[in-house]
């Protein structure tokens, strides 16, 4: 696996203010960083989750059609230019929702379970993305899913941490600096995108 190539198509999109981000830079803000990592456990482990279905569903095509592979590569090409068009093209907006109430603990773990799991983005973006790091001679291979996850949750985790932490001065920042933000994520997004057409 393409260890660096990995890890730079996670990180910039991982670090972009999309719901599960601005959900914990909200319980940060609201309740304090503490009660944001029972949330972030619950988003963690869905996210894990979605990532595995998606590797285990595209793994099959792999195992079956021989030339899958190079497609898939082509399919998560073109799908990170599009991701690097919309940021190119966006708004620069910045949604955080506000939370007036604690809920309990359990009820922060389902949330943050929910959160990521019903995002249609993300089984979208992994189903587009992660296959094309699997092993093509053994798609099923537990250890290369096991490396993928990991890398994935740990990324996400240091994300969700900076907004949790970060609370105003971040929600400030990107307020006010979030279209550079989309703009050089782009970039990145659309390299990442050319590379994976001719990889």
């Amino acid at each position: 696996m393409d260890f660096l190539l990995f890890f730079a198509t996670l990180a910039p999109i991982s670090l972009m203010p999309g719901i599960n981000m601005t959900y914990a830079m909200s319980i940060g803000m609201s309740f304090g960083y503490k009660h944001s990592l029972i949330m972030m456990t619950g988003q963690l482990l869905s996210l894990a989750f979605v990532a595995f279905c998606c590797m285990l569903g595209v793994g099959a095509v792999l195992h079956h059609f021989e030339y899958a592979f190079k497609a898939l590569n082509i399919i998560a090409g073109l799908y990170m230019l599009y991701l690097g068009a919309m940021l190119l093209f966006g708004k620069g907006e910045l949604s955080v929702t506000n939370v007036s109430n604690l809920p309990s603990k359990k009820q922060m773990f389902i949330n943050g379970l929910i959160v990521c799991v019903t995002n249609p983005k993300a089984w979208i973006f992994f189903s587009a993305l992660l296959p094309t790091f699997l092993d093509k001679d053994d798609p099923f291979s537990l250890t290369r899913m096991c490396v993928i996850a990991a890398t994935l949750v740990f990324i996400e985790f240091c994300s969700l941490n900076i907004y949790a932490l970060g609370g105003a001065m971040l929600k400030k920042f990107l307020q006010t600096h979030l279209r550079l933000l989309e703009i050089c994520t782009a970039i990145i997004v659309c390299t990442i995108g050319v590379l994976l057409l001719f990889r």
